[in-house]
């Protein structure tokens, strides 16, 4: 080898060393460190600016780097990809979180409803409620890989092994039924639907983590909270598991009647999984006299469900509206956000919004207060920053940075002004 030949060989093997060590960001898509030199990224979705912010999750910071969406919601996240409902077009965008911009647009039949994200991050789906049908959605190009036919599907739910995907339904298809998609055939499993007259209204599930098939998973019914008046579908709200791995077995959680209800389970739209306890929330229209607490005069329910023996071992009262939202930190907390809820009194500008949280350890449920003149009080995003005694909380179009061991801002942290409504927060970093 000549001396020439062997230098470049050795300038070529340093340089492939160097390049092999610039080491990843932890952002799930392959070793390029992100171009803002953030190690903690959150996204915010603006619906008013039509745009995402990258926010630097260690020291609570907007980044300059943003990017372009229509009217951006609810976002996902997977292994790299970050999926963007968008609420007004016919469109859902595509994020690739190591190049921090939208790198492909979903055109789709009509407007979604929902979306989920296989974890491989590889697929997206749409609930296209007015056109009924799911789309599938390749995220590297954006391309429609298949359509699955659901009557008016209007929430989506992931299973964390990416086997099977639930689809929901508003209206009378709905009425006792649910839907569960195949995503190997992208068909539906069985074809008509899950069936029962104990399902009032299915509103949303949980999958049963100790089946790793995702073939089993805890069904929300929210009865008359959605509607059902005793003649249509029941009115009584309930949890059921259900076994689809071969013909459906259902199993009801039972226990004794509630403050709120002469049911065992008070209301039920929004539930989270931690260890061998669901928690569930919902909202009864008229709970019974003196369920509620004087300092919450209408309410909702927070309700935790030995997922062993499927039965109810607590209720306590939260704020009543459309709970859409629930996140666990590492402190036992929970939080459980709400949209449209009865808002507290005005104490010194000060009122109650549509937040609860509550303590696992201690059984207390604390209501934080805001400004009584914020455009309204719903709850529409959380996000539990990793490492750090923090959650971001997305609520009355703001962003409020919480104390975890506080239940309420922290205090030592700058809140960040956004100009626009912000609704939808995502960490893409781990």
């Amino acid at each position: 080898m000549s001396r020439t030949r062997y230098l470049l060989t050795l300038f070529t093997t340093g340089l492939a060393i160097l390049l092999a060590g610039c080491g990843s960001n932890g952002s799930g898509s392959g070793s390029t460190a992100p171009l803002s030199g953030l190690k903690k990224r959150v996204l915010i979705s603006n619906l008013e600016t039509g745009s995402l912010a990258l926010v630097d999750g260690q020291k609570d910071l907007v980044n300059a780097k943003t990017a372009s969406v229509g009217s951006p919601t609810k976002m996902l996240t997977a292994s790299g990809m970050t999926v963007i409902l968008d609420s007004a077009v016919n469109q859902i965008s595509i994020y690739t979180n190591s190049m921090e911009s939208i790198t492909a647009v979903a055109t789709l039949e009509g407007v979604a409803a929902d979306i989920a994200l296989s974890p491989d991050g590889l697929t997206a789906y749409a609930a296209v409620r007015n056109v009924g049908v799911v789309e599938v959605i390749r995220t590297s190009d954006g391309a429609i890989v298949g359509t699955v036919n659901v009557p008016s599907p209007s929430r989506l739910v992931e299973g964390p092994n990416g086997h099977k995907l639930l689809a929901f339904t508003d209206g009378p298809a709905g009425n006792h039924t649910f839907f569960v998609i195949d995503t190997f055939t992208n068909t539906l499993q069985p074809s008509a639907g899950i069936t029962d007259p104990s399902l009032n209204q299915p509103y949303i599930g949980v999958f049963d983590t100790s089946n790793t098939n995702d073939t089993a998973a805890f069904i929300l019914t929210c009865g008359s909270e959605c509607g059902c008046d005793g003649t249509s579908c029941g009115t009584a709200a309930g949890v059921v598991r259900v076994d689809f791995s071969g013909t459906p077995a259902l199993t009801p959680v039972t226990g004794p009647a509630n403050a709120f209800t002469a049911n065992p389970v008070a209301g039920a739209t929004v539930g989270l999984l931690n260890g061998s306890q669901l928690f569930i929330a919902g909202t009864l229209p008229k709970p019974l006299a003196g369920a509620c607490p004087a300092t919450v005069p209408s309410c909702g329910s927070l309700q935790v469900i030995d997922t062993g023996s499927l039965t109810v071992t607590a209720t306590v009262p939260i704020t009543d509206g459309l709970h859409q939202r629930m996140a666990m930190t590492s402190s036992n907390r929970v939080y459980v956000g709400a949209t449209n809820c009865t808002i507290g009194p005005n104490v010194s500008n000060q009122v109650r919004g549509c937040l609860s949280i509550f303590n696992t350890g201690t059984s207390a449920t604390v209501f934080p207060t805001e400004s009584s003149f914020r455009q309204d009080f719903n709850v529409t995003s959380f996000q539990p920053i990793s490492n750090r005694n923090v959650i971001y909380v997305i609520q009355a179009g703001e962003l409020d940075i919480f104390d975890i061991n506080a239940d309420a801002p922290a205090a030592s942290i700058t809140p960040i002004d956004f100009i626009g409504n912000v609704i939808g927060v995502v960490q893409i970093d781990p």
